[in-house]
């Protein structure tokens, strides 16, 4: 599976390790401020054309593992997903829901729900959740497709508290919140669903602020996972499926630099404060990383081809 890397932010274009294995760089600086957190439905067309001409094609012809950088990017990955060229299952790992409707433009926390809508999207997996399900954001979930089966929720670990969430079938990915997940576990966890799973390939999107703080760094709160569950949770959704039609990857720290007043107000009243070591955070994520390059087969070249 080819490698490559969405330049936003400059977090994973300037990991050296990650970027020596990318057959593609692609630059997209210029679009990171206005993009960050949040934009109009038509800056991100706009993107999505800009993305089609780097890349040569609005759908990607062959697998890739694109590392598009900090977690305030993920409504990108719906660029991602229209960009897949065959009806598939979709694998969402996020500490967060990233489903809310009712939003009238794109939000790194409501790109799931326009994805689940794509008629090429069969069925939404959303696992390793714990932030935002059954708070008060809870009134803008998708709860007709929650509660359909087409979007299948597997939590970190806990069951979600509330009437609605009572009637939704839904399992902790760990059978107590102290007792990590073992392949075994996530096998009984899928075996309702292996049916759908081997009857279509698999596109992957993975937010690392389901991990622990120890070991990941982040624009966001973090998760509770670790990264070998994380990586049996990849293994065991692939072993399932038919095949692996790509794969996104974000949740990599950068300082934040946003375009207007909208995406600065949503910088204050969302990210979490605290300060970051930039040096210490690259050198983490960056070895997480190159061992998800490695586990998802990604190809090694010399230097990255520059797009554009």
């Amino acid at each position: 599976m080819d490698v490559r890397i969405l330049d936003l932010d400059g977090s994973v274009a300037g990991q050296p390790r990650l970027a020596a294995r990318a057959k593609n760089l692609l630059p997209a600086d210029t679009w990171g401020p206005r993009l960050r957190m949040a934009c109009g439905w038509e800056a991100f067309g706009r993107f999505e054309i800009d993305l089609a001409r780097q890349l040569g094609s609005t759908r990607d012809a062959a697998p890739a593992l694109t590392f598009m950088g900090s977690g305030d990017f993920h409504h990108l990955s719906l660029a991602m997903v229209r960009r897949v060229p065959r009806r598939c299952n979709l694998l969402v790992i996020d500490n967060h829901p990233d489903w809310m409707r009712g939003v009238p433009f794109l939000h790194c926390g409501t790109w799931v729900y326009h994805a689940a809508q794509l008629p090429w999207v069969d069925r939404v997996f959303h696992v390793g959740g714990e932030v935002d399900f059954d708070n008060y954001y809870r009134h803008a979930a998708p709860w007709e497709m929650l509660h359909s089966g087409k979007i299948v929720t597997l939590p970190a670990i806990r069951r979600m508290e509330g009437r609605r969430w009572a009637a939704t079938p839904h399992e902790a990915l760990r059978p107590l919140p102290e007792v990590v997940m073992d392949r075994e576990r996530l096998e009984t966890l899928l075996w309702p669903y292996r049916l759908d799973l081997a009857k279509n390939p698999l596109y992957v999107s993975l937010d690392r602020d389901v991990l622990t703080a120890e070991h990941a760094t982040i624009n966001w709160d973090s998760g509770r996972l670790t990264p070998p569950e994380v990586f049996d949770l990849l293994d065991g959704f692939r072993d399932a499926s038919k095949s692996l039609l790509g794969m996104d990857v974000v949740g990599d720290w950068s300082p934040v630099r946003v375009s207007g007043l909208g995406r600065w107000l949503l910088h204050m009243t969302e990210h979490p404060a605290g300060g970051v070591d930039a040096r210490a955070s690259q050198r983490l994520n960056e070895a997480l990383n190159v061992a998800l390059v490695e586990r998802m087969g990604g190809g090694v070249s010399r230097s990255a081809k520059r797009a554009g």
